[in-house]
C-alpha cells in the first residue's frame, strides 16, 4: 500500500515537472513568435499554480528584460532569488550592468561568488557550485571604463521608424553622400549582405556597404565608377574591421578618409557597436569604438555625420520596439568633451533615459529641426571642381571622389601649381598686347614668362602622373 501510493505522488510529482517544462518551452516559443505579453501572462498563471518554483520567475523576468522592461524584469529576478534561485543574482547583476549599473552589478557578482562557496563541514559538507557568471565579470570592467569617457552631446530629436528602412529617415545634404537599399544601387551580380545599407559619396562613384565572405561573416566592400555604367569588381577594407564579428553599415566622411561602420566583434559592449576607423595609404587603421552614449549593449550602427547641417544620425534598438528602431539626431563636436565621471546623472545620459537631459540653454533647436526639414532628401547638382581622368577608375570631379589620402594631398598641390600656371599665362598675354602696342621693353619679359610656362607645364605633368599613380 505505501509503495503504492508513494509511486501514485511520485508519478504525479514527475507529471507536474513535465508540465512546467512543456509549459516553459512554450511560453519562449511565444515570445520568439512575438506574443510576449501573451507568453507572461501564461508563466503567471504557471506560477500561481507553482508559487515556489524559482525557475518560472526567471523566465518571466528574462521576457520582460528582452522587452524592455527592466523594473519589471529586476522585481522578477528577485522573486526568483528569494525562492532560492543563486542563477538569480546572475541575472540580477546582468541586468544592473546593462543598464551601467556597475556598483551594484559588482555587488551582486560578489553575493552570487559567496553563495558558491562550500558549506558545512566533514561528511555534510557542500562542495563548492560551479561559477556560471562566464564574462561578465570582465563586461563590468570594460563598462566602468567607458562611463568614465562618455561624450557630452546634444541630442535634439529622436525619431521611432520602421527598422527595415529606417535608413531613408536621414536627411543628409548632398555633400554627405547618400544611403540607399542595396536592390537601388548594386549591381545584381554583386554580393550583398541581408540587411545592410549602401553609401555613395556626392560623386556616386564609389560604393559602400557589406556582403558577407567565404565563412559567411560580413564584411565592408567597396567599388569604384569605371566608364560608362560599369563598377570594378567589389573589393574588401579590411577583415580587421570586424574585429571577430560582423561588419556593417558604413559611412565615410566627404574627406575619404573617416569611416564610421558598426561591427559586432570582440570590443562591442554587446550586438552592434559604432566604430571609427580612419583611412592610410595602406588601408584602414585599427577601429575605435565611439562609446558612450552611441553604443550600449543592444544594436547601435548606422552613424552619419553632415557638415552643411552640423548634425549627425545614428540608429537603435535599445528601445526594444518590436520592428521598429530609434533614430537620433545629435549636434557632433570637432573636439569630444566628456560628462564628469562623478556626475551622478552618468549612468542615466550614458543609457539617454532623456533627452532633454542633453538640451544646452543656448541651441535653437527649433531652428536645426527646421533647416533638417527644408534639406529633405532632394540632390542637387554638384559642383565640379577638376576634371581628372584615372585609369581603370573613370573620371574624378571632386576631392571627394579620391580613395586615397595621398592622391588627394598630390591633387591639391596639382591644382595649386595649375592655379599658378593660369597666372603667368594671363600676365603672358597681357605683356603681349602692350608689346603689340609698341612696348619693346615687354619683349625680355615675355622671354622670361614663356621659359616659366614650359617649366610649368612639364611641372604639372609630372604632378599630374604622381596623382594618377598614388590614387591607382
Amino acid at each position: 500500500m505505501f509503495f503504492r501510493i508513494f509511486s501514485i505522488l511520485a508519478l504525479s510529482a514527475f507529471c507536474a515537472l513535465g508540465l512546467q517544462a512543456q509549459s516553459l518551452e512554450e511560453a519562449r516559443i511565444m515570445a520568439e513568435d512575438g506574443n510576449t505579453d501573451d507568453a507572461i501572462e501564461m508563466l503567471r498563471t504557471l506560477e500561481a499554480a507553482q508559487p515556489k518554483n524559482p525557475d518560472i520567475s526567471l523566465e518571466i523576468g528574462r521576457l520582460m528584460e528582452a522587452s524592455g522592461n527592466y523594473d519589471g524584469a529586476r522585481e522578477a529576478y528577485s522573486e526568483a532569488h528569494r525562492k532560492g534561485s543563486n542563477d538569480a543574482l546572475i541575472a540580477l547583476a546582468n541586468l544592473a550592468c546593462q543598464r551601467f549599473e556597475t556598483d551594484e552589478a559588482t555587488g551582486l557578482l560578489e553575493q552570487y561568488r559567496e553563495s558558491l562557496k562550500p558549506k558545512g563541514r566533514g561528511r555534510k559538507a557542500r562542495k563548492a557550485a560551479p561559477d556560471n557568471s562566464g564574462d561578465l565579470q570582465e563586461r563590468i570592467e570594460r563598462v566602468e571604463n567607458l562611463l568614465a569617457r562618455v561624450e557630452n552631446i546634444e541630442i535634439i530629436d529622436s525619431l521611432t521608424v520602421d527598422a527595415e528602412d529606417f535608413f531613408r529617415a536621414y536627411r543628409l545634404s548632398p555633400s554627405s553622400g547618400s544611403l540607399r537599399a542595396p536592390g537601388e544601387v548594386l549591381p545584381a551580380d554583386f554580393p550583398v549582405a541581408d540587411p545592410t545599407v549602401v553609401y555613395q559619396p556626392e560623386s556616386q562613384r564609389e560604393m559602400l556597404w557589406a556582403a558577407p565572405d567565404t565563412a559567411g561573416v560580413f564584411q565592408l566592400y567597396s567599388a569604384s565608377a569605371l566608364y560608362g555604367d560599369n563598377w570594378e569588381a567589389p573589393q574588401p577594407l579590411g577583415d580587421h574591421l570586424g574585429e571577430g564579428g560582423d561588419a556593417n553599415y558604413p559611412f565615410l566622411m566627404p574627406d575619404g578618409v573617416t569611416l564610421y561602420f558598426a561591427n559586432d566583434g570582440e570590443n562591442s559592449i554587446g550586438g552592434l557597436d559604432i566604430f571609427i576607423a580612419r583611412r592610410s595609404d595602406d588601408g584602414f587603421l585599427q577601429p575605435q569604438n565611439l562609446g558612450l552614449p552611441y553604443n550600449s549593449p543592444y544594436d547601435d550602427y548606422m552613424l552619419a555625420i553632415d557638415e552643411l547641417t552640423g548634425l549627425g544620425w545614428w540608429a537603435t534598438d535599445r528601445h526594444h520596439i518590436p520592428g521598429k528602431v530609434t533614430v537620433y539626431i545629435f549636434i557632433p563636436s570637432d573636439l569630444r568633451q566628456n560628462i564628469d565621471p562623478e556626475d551622478s546623472a552618468i549612468a542615466s545620459r550614458a543609457r539617454i533615459d532623456a533627452i532633454a537631459e542633453t538640451w544646452r540653454p543656448d541651441t535653437d533647436r527649433d531652428a536645426l529641426r527646421q533647416k533638417i526639414l527644408a534639406l529633405g532628401n532632394e540632390r542637387t547638382t554638384r559642383k565640379q571642381e577638376f576634371l581628372l581622368s584615372v585609369p581603370g577608375r573613370g573620371v574624378y570631379t571632386s576631392y571627394a571622389d579620391f580613395r586615397t589620402a595621398a592622391a588627394r594631398d598630390a591633387m591639391h598641390e596639382y591644382m595649386d601649381q595649375l592655379a599658378k600656371y593660369r597666372e603667368t599665362m594671363s600676365n603672358l598675354a597681357m605683356l603681349r598686347r602692350r608689346f603689340a602696342k609698341g612696348d619693346a621693353d615687354s619683349a625680355d619679359l615675355i622671354l622670361q614668362a614663356e621659359s616659366q610656362l614650359d617649366a610649368a607645364r612639364a611641372e604639372l605633368q609630372t604632378l599630374r602622373n604622381d596623382v594618377i599613380t598614388l590614387e591607382r
